[in-house]
């Protein structure tokens, strides 16, 4: 590769998308590459490239400053294969939704030429990929709520960026009301995306549906974690199953039709789970130590009369009037 065919690569892949890189920043930049080159050599090329690459623009100032348009064909050496195409339609498919918006945004070029890869392909086992991969929920299905896409970017923004925001939330069934935030994680849990945050200097952390934020505004302050805070333990303590009590955890025993409670053999609900057949093995009784949640009582109430719940007699009581 000629030294003039290297420098035009490397200032290409220097330009930003989207966002102006000015001719004094691609010579600096050139320099500590090793390249020799002035700003007018540089504009001269950079004119003749905007003709080869229709994607690359100026915004028409003196200097003048150069940008890949948002939506420009993404230019690799080498290109993507089908296995690299394949890999981002399904991250495009299945985990664009967990990314931040401008995440999202910087991969769509490369999203749109995975799409032209396996268009042009003829080996089916790739170009029909779409038909042949699909993700199920273990619940009901519901639509996504919907969110206001420059409030969750902004969320995103200071999340990331560890700032404070102050914003007007509506919790369920209260007014909506205005709270300085101090984000700390974001949950994606199905069809719902919750922040994780605490409440101008509280330490408590809680979460908060991203659906049911109506104004932001970001702050310069930092964030305040509380101390010890760990997203995990958070997580393990129940906040997300309705808690009746916090980290309350007891010892359930329930009796199960043995059909109903095969998939517990497999995917058991505690480390200490123990499953034991009684009624000649038509039913099966199963003890765990569980969290005391709401999610839990709900998911034994799905079971109909398929499931008995046996202990704790607190919990059997409750059960059972409902």
């Amino acid at each position: 590769m000629s030294d003039t065919i290297l420098r035009q690569w490397t200032m290409l892949r220097r330009i930003k998308r989207g966002q102006r890189t000015g001719t004094q920043e691609l010579k600096d930049y050139l320099e500590k590459e090793g390249f020799e080159v002035g700003q007018r050599t540089i504009q001269r090329d950079l004119v003749e490239l905007a003709k080869v690459f229709p994607g690359l623009n100026n915004d028409g100032h003196k200097p003048a400053g150069w940008f890949w348009e948002a939506d420009a064909e993404v230019i690799d050496i080498p290109g993507i294969n089908p296995s690299m195409a394949l890999s981002f339609k399904l991250v495009e498919s299945f985990l664009k939704p967990l990314l931040p918006p401008v995440v999202g945004q910087h991969l769509q070029p490369y999203f749109t030429g995975a799409e032209q890869v396996l268009g042009e392909m003829d080996d089916q086992g790739f170009a029909q990929w779409n038909q042949r991969v699909r993700i199920l929920p273990r619940s009901q299905p519901l639509l996504p709520a919907k969110v206001d896409t420059q409030i969750a970017e902004t969320i995103y923004q200071c999340l990331f960026e560890g700032k404070r925001f102050t914003a007007r939330y509506k919790p369920r069934e209260r007014d909506e009301a205005q709270y300085d935030f101090n984000p700390l994680a974001l949950i994606f849990r199905e069809s719902i995306i919750y922040l994780v945050a605490t409440l101008w200097d509280y330490e408590d952390p809680r979460h908060f549906a991203l659906h049911r934020f109506t104004w932001i505004e970001p702050q310069d302050q930092p964030v305040s974690k509380p101390e010890g805070f760990d997203l995990d333990s958070y997580l393990a303590s129940g906040s997300f199953d309705y808690p009746t009590e916090p980290n309350k955890h007891i010892r359930l025993v329930a009796q199960f039709k043995r059909e109903a409670a095969l998939h517990l053999e497999e995917t058991p609900l505690s480390e200490d789970q123990v499953i034991t057949p009684i009624d000649n093995g038509e039913w099966v009784r199963v003890e765990a130590t569980v969290l005391d949640t709401q999610q839990l009582r709900w998911w034994l109430l799905g079971f109909g009369k398929s499931s008995v719940v046996t202990g704790p007699n607190e919990l059997a009581v409750k059960l059972d009037r409902e």
